[in-house]
């Protein structure tokens, strides 16, 4: 998560490229090399820079190139904010229904109702209604939604539900 010092930043950086364009080209008339720009105000070519006579060409391919360079960052950086925001939708839309896990657990897992049989009192397990009963019971839920609303019931959920693996890997 960018700062707001960093939003800041990033917002110069696209309004500075706004105002020059990317639209950059080398122009030699044989006595000078300078760095050109379509300005985006008019649309007129504009010498920006005079490149010395010896500048080595990396240089001066790097400098003509920079604002198409930072363009292409910018449009990148984008495509991966968007990627991320749409992945973390995504991840929030399946985030676990424990409410949903826990009911199903008290329906039809065997294995969970014997783990309550013997780690929790549990003393009637023919009915998935005293199941779900005794699970409210030990997590301190009125209703199963607290799961998926409550933190700290979520917490207690997961905790009876690591437990359970653990009994039943030592079984």
């Amino acid at each position: 998560m960018a700062t707001e010092a960093e939003k800041r930043k990033l917002e110069q950086i696209r309004l500075s490229l706004e105002m020059v364009g990317r639209d950059w080209w080398a122009e030699a008339d044989g006595e000078a090399t300078r760095l050109m720009v379509r300005d985006p105000a008019d649309g007129e070519p504009r010498p920006i820079a005079t490149f010395a006579a010896d500048a080595p060409a990396p240089f001066l391919t790097f400098a003509v190139a920079s604002a198409d360079f930072l363009a292409f960052t910018l449009e990148l950086l984008d495509r991966c904010s968007r990627a991320y925001r749409e992945l973390a939708g995504r991840q929030q839309k399946q985030s676990k229904n424990f409410a949903g896990e826990c009911a199903m657990k008290c329906k039809s897992d065997q294995a969970f109702r014997q783990f309550l049989i013997e780690r929790h009192d549990l003393r009637d397990a023919t009915d998935a209604e005293r199941i779900k009963t005794r699970v409210r019971s030990i997590l301190a839920i009125q209703s199963m939604a607290e799961l998926n609303t409550d933190e700290v019931a979520a917490a207690r959920w997961k905790n009876l539900r690591a437990d359970f693996e653990q009994w039943r890997r030592g079984r």
